[in-house]
């Protein structure tokens, strides 16, 4: 048998898993989202063309989802990859320590997204942490998940004292790759913290910025779980994001079509965003470069 024929073979499981558990349920959603669509009276029903999607357009609930969507990607992408590449920088220098501050950083990484949500929950309940501290320093408690305008920025601080330990791990695996004869030349031309840092490290890690900023985008368009537990897209619809949206449409309205519609509408928001992300930080590179 043929090298070229033994490796086609070795990757056929991965072919057949990709076409029945990726390929296919994309080609569905895509199908059902212009069609008319029951589960409960055998599926397929008849054509429906655009109809799902101006459906889901001329819905109010779903622009305040959009907008909570928006606030929440810019509320926490940026926060999120600047915050995580300062720790990977306080981590490299931490020297002993390293090690010890790099696994406890990651800890919130590897337990559940939900069981986080429902400690945040405890934590910014009325009797919960956050109230208790607030009391020591003589402050008043406030209901930060019952709050209209305090909900939604609650989650988000949550989502990213999760996710910067993550991101960090990434920075700091970047960061020890850096040439040190490149920041030994940037110490004999006399370059400071910040001038070694903007000329050297930056332009170095500027593809791991890229992978961090896309990834944390992709993650922050489909956040879910946070809501499901915390607020259930509430107070008010103040937490109401597009796949909360979607999946209220899907299992509560049993509106099939239209919840595949804003599957599709989040995918090409989520293309249009990354896009525009790495041509931006291209433009970084090329400024600092």
């Amino acid at each position: 048998m043929k090298a070229s024929t033994q490796r086609a073979l070795f990757i056929v499981p991965w072919v057949i898993s990709f076409l029945l558990f990726s390929a296919y349920p994309i080609v569905f959603s895509l199908g059902v989202s212009v069609a008319e669509y029951n589960p409960f009276k055998g599926g397929l029903i008849g054509w429906a063309g655009l109809e799902n999607y101006r459906a889901v357009f001329s819905d109010g609930l779903f622009w305040r989802s959009f907008a909570n969507t928006i606030l929440f990607v810019v509320g926490t992408v940026p926060p999120t990859a600047a915050l995580s590449l300062l720790l990977a920088l306080l981590i490299e220098r931490a020297g002993r320590a390293r090690g010890f501050l790099r696994t406890g950083y990651f800890v919130p990484s590897v337990v559940s997204l939900a069981v986080i949500s429902l400690v945040f929950k405890y934590v910014y309940s009325k009797q919960g942490m956050l109230n208790l501290v607030l009391g020591l320093f003589g402050a008043s408690g406030q209901e930060w998940l019952l709050n209209p305008r305090l909900a939604l920025p609650s989650i988000m601080v949550m989502d990213i004292w999760a996710s910067i330990g993550y991101y960090a791990i990434f920075y700091l695996a970047a960061l020890q790759t850096v040439p040190r004869e490149l920041y030994d030349a940037a110490r004999v031309d006399g370059a400071g913290w910040w001038s070694t840092f903007h000329s050297v490290t930056l332009p170095w890690i500027r593809p791991v910025i890229v992978f961090v900023v896309v990834v944390n985008t992709i993650r922050a368009f489909q956040v879910f779980v946070e809501v499901v537990i915390m607020t259930r897209g509430g107070p008010m619809g103040s937490t109401m994001t597009l796949v909360y949206y979607m999946y209220e449409r899907a299992f509560h309205r049993v509106d099939i079509g239209a919840a595949s519609a804003v599957a599709f509408i989040v995918f090409v928001l989520i293309t249009l965003f990354a896009l525009v992300q790495v041509k931006l930080i291209g433009r970084m590179k090329a400024s600092v470069g």
